[in-house]
């Protein structure tokens, strides 16, 4: 009895939970979004937030083992916030790869959340692609997204 008290409890945080994490794609015109970052070519992504989403807002970039991401030579991304309180700002750096999930940096939410990427070292040889696609790419996590 107490262990199906213990379970009906757990499973309702984890619906509770669930239930205030949304994991936002970038607004696009239609998927897949390609994203090539070179020396001489940044890229951007743009979240629209749904209105009245509790915050925080979380950029992530998650990718499956084995999905297919370029990243070659000095292949560090700085992501700069193009709109919102830090316009121009260094939100974060990070590099691309599959199997993992990166948090970029956590916001207050907003409307619209704009971020560029470029390459940290432009004058270096890098280069960085990847299709966004369900369940890969660039998040942003709306709210609570923590799992227990």
């Amino acid at each position: 009895m107490q262990f199906t008290t213990a379970a009906a409890t757990l499973l309702a945080l984890a619906a509770s939970a669930s239930a205030a994490c949304l994991e936002q794609a970038p607004s696009a015109i239609g998927f897949p979004i390609n994203y090539d970052i070179t020396p001489t070519r940044s890229d951007a992504v743009t979240f629209q937030i749904p209105p009245d989403s509790a915050g925080p807002c979380q950029l992530v970039a998650k990718f499956p083992a084995g999905y297919p991401v370029v990243s070659t030579g000095d292949d560090l991304v700085d992501v700069r916030a193009v709109d919102g309180p830090a316009a121009g700002a260094l939100v974060g750096s990070l590099r691309f790869r599959p199997g993992a999930t990166t948090v970029v940096n956590s916001f207050a939410c907003r409307d619209v959340m704009s971020y560029e990427l470029a390459l940290a070292n432009p004058e270096g040889d890098g280069e960085v692609r990847f299709s966004e696609i369900q369940g890969a790419g660039l998040f942003m996590e709306v709210g609570d997204c923590t799992i227990f």
